[in-house]
């Protein structure tokens, strides 16, 4: 009886012990993303993290930018109406890496361009999300190129 016991503990608990680690450990992680404070205005250069402090990078696989035509008021994260602008990913490749940061409409070597970026306009909202290794996900962020008093893009807001 000891050894029957024995033997389904051998053979059941790798099993349990395999479905927590990959029920538990193997989660996709999650992504900080942040308009790089740098970058140009009607071009803004976006980064991913993997520390909310913004100080250990990680390779992007991919991003969409959406121009926001209407928001529901009730729900600052909810699109009523969204415009695909720009869809990058990047392509596995021995000659190259994922980058952790990307300049809008920019094509380094080793990505793909789905969709070729539009022009951004100002004072309009956009919204982007950015795709990490292994199945990384990051919230989605909005921008704004703000005018200055003479209608010059002055500075990029990002919230």
């Amino acid at each position: 009886m000891k050894n029957r016991i024995g033997i389904i503990i051998a053979v059941v608990s790798p099993l349990i012990i395999s479905y927590c680690l990959i029920s538990s450990g193997c989660q996709p992680s999650h992504g900080y993303i942040t308009v790089d404070s740098r970058s140009g205005l009607t071009q803004p250069t976006f980064c991913l993290y993997r520390d909310a402090s913004f100080q250990e990078p990680w390779d992007i696989t991919g991003i969409i930018v959406w121009k926001v035509h209407e928001k529901q008021p009730e729900v600052d994260s909810q699109w009523v109406d969204r415009q695909m602008v720009w869809d990058l990913d990047y392509v596995e490749t021995q000659a190259t890496s994922p980058l952790s940061c990307l300049t809008y409409g920019e094509v380094p070597l080793g990505y793909q361009e789905n969709l070729k970026a539009v022009p951004l306009e100002p004072e309009q909202l956009y919204t982007f999300f950015i795709g990490g290794p292994g199945g990384v996900d990051a919230e989605e962020l909005d921008f704004i190129i703000r005018l200055n008093n003479k209608g010059i893009p002055e500075r990029l807001e990002s919230h």
